[in-house]
């Protein structure tokens, strides 16, 4: 009787055990698959852009639209690459270096860097090897506006992508800071 109850005891811990990391494990993908989603829903400061930041920080569990021009590199850095412009090929990636930022480049020469709430930190100028972190001659508004016209389709993909069980409230509680 006492083997029995001992048995059974270590049975239903097992299984409580199981069903508890299967349940971490799927708020965690919860989280990061519907992240633009979250993201537009969420209260953030003017000069931020959370919905780009998510897209590109998740872009391995997004919707990725396949579209003509449109090009995803997933060895290593997860990069998005938009050949539809001629001659132009504008990139976009997450890096994970110091932080979470991301990498804008739209020519040979220039590359800009944004924070991990997406607003612009730094230029990077492959002519003088330099990074530049005064911005005064780089209008961000135009900027970010220049990246949304080239990769707003993974935004644009996500946005209205709505969860089966919404955790929007988690989601705050994670990047809430990161965008305020």
């Amino acid at each position: 009787m006492n083997k029995n109850r001992i048995i059974g005891i270590s049975i239903v811990v097992l299984i409580m055990g199981i069903l508890l990391i299967i349940a971490n494990l799927y708020i965690d993908y919860n989280l990061r698959k519907y992240s633009v989603y979250y993201a537009h829903n969420m209260t953030h400061k003017e000069g931020t852009h959370p919905e780009m930041a998510m897209a590109l920080e998740n872009i391995k569990v997004i919707r990725t639209p396949a579209s003509r021009g449109i090009r995803y590199d997933y060895d290593g850095l997860a990069k998005v690459y938009n050949e539809r412009n001629n001659g132009n090929s504008p990139s976009i990636c997450a890096t994970y270096v110091y932080g979470v930022e991301y990498l804008y480049s739209n020519s040979k020469d220039r590359s800009y860097i944004f924070n991990s709430d997406f607003s612009l930190k730094a230029i990077y100028n492959s002519n003088t090897a330099k990074m530049e972190y005064e911005k005064s001659d780089i209008d961000d508004e135009e900027l970010y506006k220049e990246v949304y016209n080239n990769f707003g389709f993974l935004v644009k993909a996500n946005v209205n992508h709505k969860p089966l069980i919404n955790m929007q409230k988690e989601f705050n509680k994670k990047y809430y800071k990161r965008f305020n």
